[in-house]
C-alpha cells in the first residue's frame, strides 16, 4: 500500500448552483444554436427533475390503460371467435393464446410502479458541516489520459470543500503525477484482489487507520466512475439528503456524453430509461434505488456497518446494496443529472459489460436467495430485486418467444378459424396499439429500433447467464474498455443470432412453400397467419438487431477521446482563427491559408477567459474558402493543459459559446442528433420553477 498526501493545487471558485433565470428545460430546444447545432436531450436534466408534466402522466397514463384494454380484447376475441373446436388443433392453440396473453402480467405491474414518478430533494449544501464532510472516490486500472483527467480536474474543483481521492489499481507512475499536477490524493494498493470492489475497500480502510490517528474524519463517499466527469452542482446538491440518519445511500442518474454510442441514440435509450424512469418510481419509502456504481455517495459509518463493499459478487454495488437494507438503512434517488460518462460505444463493449452485469445478478440471486427474501425486504423492494435479477435472463424469454411461434407453425395443428385477412387487421391493430403504449409508458424513452436491435443482444446475455445457473464457474470482474483501438472494426453478431435468423428462414421459407402446394402442409392459411405474424415480426426483429451491430457508425475508434463538434472564434498565438472540433485531447482549428507553421507548439487560447493551452501541431490539411484546418493536439506530461480543456469542457464558462445556455457544458453540442423535435426529458418533466403546464 502506497498513498500520497493531497497535493496543493488550483482551487478557484466554481459555483456549486445552476445559474438564475429560466430552468433548462425550458431554455433546450433544437435549432437553440441555429441550423449547425442542437443540445443533447440529457441538458434538460441538469436542472432538478422532480415533477413530471401533467400532459405526460396522462399519456402514460392512457398509454399502459391502452395496452392492457387492447391485449385483453385481442386474446378474448382469439378465445370466443378464433379457436378449433377440440382435441389436439384445441391444445396447441391455447399454448399460442397462452404466449399472447403473457404480457399482460408484466403491462399491470407496470402500471401500479409507473403511475407516479414524482421525485422530492434536499435543500442544497454549500459548506463542509460535521456530519456531511466528503471525499470523492475515483477508482481506475487501465484507462488513458484523455479518460480520467477530465474526472479528477472537474473533482478537484467541486464544492464545498472535500477531498479528492483517485484510487489506481493499475499502478502507474503517470497518473500520481497527474493527481500531484491537479491537487487530488494519489492511492494505490500493493495487493490488487476483488478489483473495483477490493479497490475501494483498501481505500476505506486506509481513511478509517487515518482517523483513528486523529485525521478529520469523513462521512460521506462519493463514486465517480473514471469516466464520468461531475458536474459543479454534484456534492451541493446532494449532501444535504445525509440530513436523514438513517439514508446510507444516494444514488443520480448515469449520463452518457458520448450521444449515439450503441444503446444511446442521443435524445432516448435504455439507460435513459432506467435512469428517468424506473428509478423515480422508486424513489419513495418501503423501495429506493440500488447503489448503479457511480455518480453516487455513501455514508462511510453505514458501509462499515455492512462490512465495507461487498466482493462476494461482480456486481459489489447492489449487492452492497441489499447489505444495507438488510441493516435497516434506506436509500434515495436523486433526479438530475450531475456527471457526464462514457457509454459503451461498440456491440462488443455493451456485451462485456452486459454479461458482467447479468451474470453478476444470477450470483445474487443464488447467494441471497431472493426467492425467499421476503422477511427481511419490504413488498416493493422484494419484487424489484427479484424482478430486476430474473430480467437477465429476458434473452432466454426472447429465445422462446421466437421458436414457439415456429414450432406451432410446422406442427400441422389448426390454432384459427378465423378469416386471414380478418386476422391481420386485428393483430396489426391490437400490436400497434401496444407499441404505442409502451412507449408512452416508459415516457417516450423507447426508440423501437433501438429497443428491438438491444432485446437482441440480450440474447447471448441470458443464455450466458442461464449457463452460469446451470454451472455456477467462478467469474471474473471484467472492466468496460474506454480506449481506442488499434484498427477500426464493425461489430460481429454472435453466432446464436445467425442459428436463430437461420431457423426463423428456414420455417417461413417451408410455410411459404407449404401454402403454395409445392411441401407437404398439414394447416390451414388462417392458422398459418396466426402463427406467420409472429414469425415475421421475430425476423423483422432480428435482422434489426444485427444490422445495428454490423453499423459502421458502432465500428471500433483509434481516438481516446471524444471529440465536441462546435463553432467558436479562438486564437492560436496571435492568429485568429474558428474552432472546428475540440476533445481533452487537443483540437482543429481553421485558418487563413498559410498562417501556421507546420510543426511546433503554439498557445490556443479559447473563448470565456480560460488559460491559454499549449498545443503540439498534428498537421494542417486544406479546406474550403482558401482556409486551412490545422490538427493540434497537447503534448503528453502536460498536466494543465489537459485541466484546462477538461474544464472548458465540462465547466464551461459563461457565454464561452454563442447560444450554449449558462450552466450546459459544451459537451452538451450535438451536430449528429438524428431526430428532431423537443428533447424527451424537456417534455416528460417540469424543472422546479417552470410554469410548464
Amino acid at each position: 500500500m502506497a498513498a500520497e498526501p493531497l497535493a496543493s493545487g488550483p482551487a478557484p471558485s466554481v459555483s456549486g448552483s445552476l445559474p438564475a433565470g429560466r430552468p433548462v428545460a425550458a431554455r433546450v430546444r433544437r435549432g437553440a444554436l441555429g441550423a449547425d447545432g442542437a443540445l443533447a436531450g440529457w441538458a434538460a436534466g441538469i436542472d432538478y427533475l422532480g415533477t413530471e408534466t401533467t400532459r405526460s402522466r396522462l399519456i402514460a397514463h392512457a398509454g399502459v390503460l391502452g395496452s392492457i384494454i387492447a391485449l385483453l380484447l385481442y386474446v378474448s376475441w382469439r378465445v370466443l371467435f378464433t379457436l378449433p373446436s377440440g382435441g389436439w388443433n384445441l391444445a396447441v392453440a391455447l399454448v399460442l393464446v397462452a404466449f399472447e396473453l403473457f404480457p399482460v402480467f408484466g403491462l399491470v405491474i407496470r402500471a401500479v410502479t409507473l403511475w407516479n414518478i414524482d421525485c422530492r430533494r434536499p435543500e442544497p449544501v454549500t459548506t463542509a458541516e460535521p456530519g456531511l464532510r466528503s471525499a470523492v472516490f475515483i477508482p481506475t486500472y487501465n484507462e488513458p489520459v484523455e479518460v480520467i483527467a477530465p474526472t479528477i480536474a472537474a473533482a478537484c474543483r467541486l464544492e464545498p470543500a472535500h477531498q479528492t481521492w483517485v484510487l489506481d489499481d493499475g499502478d502507474r507512475p503517470w497518473v500520481a503525477e497527474l493527481c500531484r499536477d491537479l491537487g487530488a490524493r494519489y492511492v494505490r494498493r500493493d495487493e490488487h484482489s476483488h478489483a473495483k470492489a477490493g479497490n475501494m475497500n483498501h481505500a476505506l480502510d486506509l481513511m478509517h487507520r487515518e482517523t483513528e490517528d486523529g485525521a478529520e474524519p469523513i462521512d460521506v463517499v462519493a463514486v465517480l466512475d473514471c469516466d464520468h466527469v461531475p458536474l459543479p452542482h454534484f456534492l451541493t446538491a446532494t449532501l444535504g439528503w445525509f440530513h436523514d440518519e438513517r439514508l446510507a445511500l444516494v444514488q443520480a442518474p448515469q449520463t452518457y456524453y458520448n450521444s449515439g454510442a450503441f444503446d444511446d441514440d442521443g435524445d432516448t435509450g435504455e439507460q435513459g430509461m432506467f435512469f428517468h424512469v424506473l428509478l423515480p418510481a422508486r424513489n419513495h419509502d418501503g423501495a429506493g434505488p440500488f447503489w448503479c456504481g457511480s455518480t453516487s455517495l455513501i455514508r462511510v459509518s453505514a458501509l462499515r456497518e455492512v462490512g465495507g463493499i461487498s466482493t462476494d459478487t461482480i456486481v459489489e454495488d447492489m449487492h452492497t446494496t441489499l447489505n444495507l437494507l438488510r441493516k435497516d438503512w434506506k436509500t434515495a434517488y436523486h433526479h438530475q443529472v450531475l456527471a457526464l460518462g462514457l457509454a459503451p460505444a461498440t456491440p462488443d463493449q455493451y456485451l462485456l459489460q452486459r454479461r458482467r452485469w447479468g451474470m453478476g445478478s444470477m450470483q445474487v440471486l443464488v447467494r441471497e436467495r431472493l426467492w425467499a427474501a421476503k422477511r427481511w425486504l419490504s413488498w416493493r423492494n422484494y419484487y424489484e430485486y427479484l424482478s430486476g435479477t430474473l430480467w437477465w435472463l429476458e434473452g432466454v424469454g426472447t429465445v422462446f418467444a421466437f421458436l414457439i411461434p415456429a414450432i406451432v407453425l410446422v406442427s400441422g395443428a389448426q390454432v384459427s378459424t378465423a378469416n386471414p385477412w380478418l386476422f391481420l387487421a386485428v393483430f396489426v391493430v391490437m400490436f400497434t396499439i401496444r407499441l404505442w403504449g409502451s412507449r408512452a409508458m416508459y415516457r417516450l424513452h423507447l426508440h423501437w429500433p433501438t429497443a428491438f436491435a438491444l432485446r437482441i443482444l440480450r440474447v447471448p446475455v441470458g443464455l450466458s447467464c442461464l449457463f452460469w445457473l446451470l454451472t455456477r464457474r467462478t467469474l471474473q470482474f471484467q472492466v468496460t474498455p474506454k480506449a481506442g483501438a488499434n484498427q477500426r472494426a464493425r461489430g460481429q453478431a454472435p453466432r446464436v443470432l445467425w442459428g436463430l435468423v437461420a431457423v426463423l428462414a428456414f420455417v417461413a421459407v417451408y410455410a411459404l412453400l407449404g401454402l403454395s402446394g409445392l411441401v407437404p402442409w398439414h394447416t390451414t392459411a388462417a392458422s398459418t397467419v396466426a402463427s406467420g405474424v409472429w414469425l415475421i415480426l421475430a425476423g423483422l426483429v432480428l435482422v434489426m438487431g444485427i444490422r445495428r451491430i454490423q453499423a459502421a457508425e458502432f465500428a471500433t475508434s483509434r481516438r481516446n477521446a471524444y471529440r465536441v463538434v462546435l463553432r467558436a472564434p479562438v486564437t492560436l498565438g496571435e492568429i485568429p482563427g474558428e474552432l472546428v472540433d475540440i476533445s481533452v485531447g487537443g483540437a482543429a482549428v481553421r485558418l487563413p491559408k498559410g498562417s501556421l507553421a507546420p510543426s511546433g507548439e503554439i498557445a490556443l487560447s479559447l473563448p470565456g477567459g480560460a488559460d491559454p493551452v499549449l498545443l503540439q501541431t498534428v498537421r494542417i490539411r486544406s479546406s474550403d474558402g482558401g482556409s486551412e484546418i490545422a490538427s493540434l493536439r497537447v503534448r503528453f506530461g502536460d498536466w494543465a493543459a489537459y485541466r484546462s480543456l477538461s474544464l472548458w469542457l465540462f465547466h464551461t464558462p459563461a457565454g464561452a459559446v454563442d447560444g450554449l445556455p449558462d450552466g450546459i457544458p459544451a459537451v452538451a453540442l450535438r451536430r449528429d442528433l438524428r431526430r428532431t423535435g423537443r428533447p424527451t426529458l424537456a417534455r416528460q418533466y417540469r424543472a422546479e420553477g417552470d410554469g410548464t403546464p
